[in-house]
């Protein structure tokens, strides 16, 4: 790749999540390798507050999902690709791609990628049938049941060999397989996530009630924010396990909350890629989830953790059981674990396909 080329990463919302970690982390990377990087992001953003100390060039921009019928709106985003003679756009918004994406096309940029996340399927609409057929040049699925999730209803909209598969990646430096807390007490199980229906931290309360029941020591840690914050704690009430689940807030830093747990338990309903889940696994620690969405090219069933049928608490109670009694299980597991995403789930060896796809 010519480092004379100029890339822009496109993210315009307010909230944090993976795609916006990913933002952050492959402009600051590609950023070292002396690419040109402008990243285009809303200036009340974490994304854009966490990215103001870098060597980054950062464009500030507000989005709606309606911003593609509004002209001035396009010949800002006209204006800043030609400023910045951007040669590759990656967006990874529905909004995003509406609105940048057109204004890219518009400013001839050779390159417009759309860079999807979630395992849902895309309607097939005039609207899409545009964007995909005369805007999109190459898409980008962080797992193999995104790219399937694509081609559900679409498969004259995106063709297969357009679809790229470039999972998320863990710096395996930036973590530390610590097992301190091997013989620890009580067993710490641990979540991260927003704190939405999807997530399904409400099952977390469910198995801390069946723990209880049979006495085990344990505690259930959350890390995340959000509107289910309220009626997570009156449900874990409810139950009687108020005792049993702290809930904390959002944290920059992780490292130390996965040195601290024994076990990650994700009960996550739809998942692409999911970096809490792979982080947890790069710290050395055995997971738990249903074996739904992408979950079984994350987790090797047997070997890294567990997968357990799709809302089925109670199995997935079994599990955390086996992995409570069991500390010798619980090393084995996580040790495998950080070996899984060495192999699969680097992020410097991901990060070269990248650059190989642009």
């Amino acid at each position: 790749m010519n480092k004379s080329q100029t890339i822009c990463l496109f993210n315009s919302s307010t909230s944090w999540g993976g795609g916006e970690k990913w933002i952050q982390e492959t402009g600051t990377n590609l950023s070292c390798n002396k690419y040109q990087i402008i990243v285009c992001t809303n200036p009340s953003s974490e994304l854009f507050n966490n990215l103001k100390n870098k060597a980054l060039l950062i464009a500030p921009v507000k989005l709606v999902n309606l911003s593609y019928l509004n002209p001035l709106k396009i010949l800002n985003l006209y204006r800043i690709f030609k400023k910045h003679h951007v040669d590759i756009i990656v967006l990874g918004l529905s909004q995003d791609l509406k609105a940048a994406g057109l204004a890219a096309k518009l400013a001839g940029v050779r390159q417009i990628i759309y860079r999807r996340g979630l395992a849902n399927p895309i309607k097939n609409n005039l609207i899409n049938r545009f964007y995909f057929k005369r805007i999109v040049t190459k898409v980008i699925a962080n797992s193999e049941e995104v790219k399937r999730s694509l081609l559900v209803r679409n498969s004259f909209l995106i063709k297969s060999s357009d679809i790229h598969i470039i999972y998320n990646g863990i710096n395996l430096a930036d973590t530390l397989a610590d097992h301190k807390r091997i013989n620890g007490s009580p067993v710490i199980i641990g979540n991260v996530g927003r704190l939405i229906e999807g997530k399904g931290q409400k099952h977390l309360v469910e198995l801390a009630a069946i723990l209880k029941e049979f006495q085990y020591d344990f505690l259930i840690k959350i890390v995340g924010i959000g509107k289910m914050r309220h009626q997570l704690e009156e449900y874990a009430k409810k139950l009687k396990v108020e005792d049993s689940i702290i809930f904390v807030e959002f944290l920059n830093d992780t490292s130390d909350f996965y040195r601290e747990i024994d076990i990650f338990v994700f009960p996550s309903f739809s998942e692409g890629c999911s970096n809490a889940l792979l982080e947890a696994m790069a710290s050395a620690r055995p997971v738990v989830a249903f074996n739904i969405s992408s979950m079984p090219e994350m987790i090797d069933d047997g070997v890294t953790g567990f997968l357990v049928p799709y809302k089925d608490v109670k199995t997935m109670a079994e599990k955390v059981t086996l992995l409570i009694n069991n500390a010798a299980l619980r090393k084995e597991m996580g040790d495998q674990a950080r070996i899984k995403i060495s192999t699969k789930f680097d992020f410097n060896k991901n990060l070269k396909l990248l650059e190989e796809l642009f």
